[in-house]
């Protein structure tokens, strides 16, 4: 987790939408030091059987027709969707992921193809960059997307340390109810829909910070991911993924959210936790956040996100 809070440079969404894959941005955030930029992509969910897919593999099955390569060196080291920006010359300068996971996507008769997820960092760019992306060998081709940014001015006013930077939070209103939310959300796709909110601090003390990285809505769902990060050593289990709890607080209760993907790390001095969650979107343009992370002796507080329209 970075522990300079940037500024939001794109809305997200889907950037790209062709048959042989979808690619839509999850986060963007500009700093003086560079863009940094995270995509999911989405392949065709594939339908056939288990035995199907293997009697097409034992009988070579039809691949893919490579797409031609104008940008891309003829021959490159990648396998899987190339990131990178186009100079004012036309000339592209491609940047390796900070950060990748993958998914196999669901079984036949699911919804959801294999995907993969990376980070980018690429250098500060300000005012629009021309994104490129390619992945020739499933038969993707080259495809520049033009993306709006903050310009300089905007990105060095709004980046601040996390250590620094504004909380908003509050003490909990006397009396609220909790409960634990025991019917777990289906985790939305969250490169379709629109980030609505800035990265911002949820909650600090002198040796620990809970930052929400992500705020994104998608119909009538919201998805966001908060960082926890500790200056000091916090004993756990990276079985059970430890950091801030999360409840949506409305109507004098607090419901406990579960996260649906998380991880974390640390050692002796320090600990980082990162952690997705998926709620209701409240009818109001408020969502009302509880935040606990006794272990790190950060109080419970309250904070409330307005969302940008």
């Amino acid at each position: 987790m970075d522990e300079t809070l940037g500024v939001l440079a794109h809305h997200g969404g889907l950037i790209v939408a062709r048959p042989e894959l979808t690619v839509g941005i999850l986060r963007a955030v500009s700093r003086p030091t560079g863009l940094e930029l995270e995509l999911e992509a989405r392949r065709p969910l594939d339908r056939r059987t288990a035995a199907e897919r293997q009697a097409d593999i034992r009988a070579g099955g039809p691949p893919a027709t490579p797409a031609p390569r104008r940008l891309l060196p003829q021959y490159d080291e990648g396998l899987h969707l190339r990131v990178g920006r186009l100079d004012g010359d036309g000339r592209a300068h491609w940047e390796f992921a900070t950060r990748s996971s993958s998914s196999s996507g669901d079984p036949a008769g699911g919804v959801h193809g294999p995907s993969l997820q990376m980070t980018v960092r690429m250098p500060p760019l300000f005012d629009t960059v021309s994104l490129v992306l390619a992945w020739p060998e499933i038969g993707f081709p080259e495809t520049v997307v033009e993306l709006p940014l903050p310009d300089r001015a905007a990105v060095d006013r709004g980046t601040v340390s996390v250590w620094d930077a504004p909380v908003r939070a509050t003490p909990p209103p006397a009396g609220l109810h909790y409960r634990d939310d025991d019917i777990p959300a289906v985790e939305p796709d969250p490169e379709t829909g629109r980030i609505v909110a800035p990265p911002q601090v949820l909650s600090r003390s002198g040796e620990a910070v809970v930052v929400l990285t992500r705020l994104t809505e998608i119909g009538d769902a919201l998805s966001f991911e908060l960082g926890c990060l500790a200056t000091v050593g916090i004993p756990h289990e990276m079985s059970l993924i430890p950091g801030a709890s999360v409840a949506v607080v409305h109507d004098g209760e607090a419901t406990w959210v579960r996260s649906h993907r998380a991880a974390a790390s640390g050692g002796d001095r320090s600990f980082e936790a990162i952690a997705e969650y998926t709620v209701a979107r409240p009818a109001g343009d408020v969502l009302r956040l509880l935040i606990s992370w006794p272990a790190a002796g950060l109080p419970d507080a309250c904070v409330d996100l307005p969302l940008i329209p």
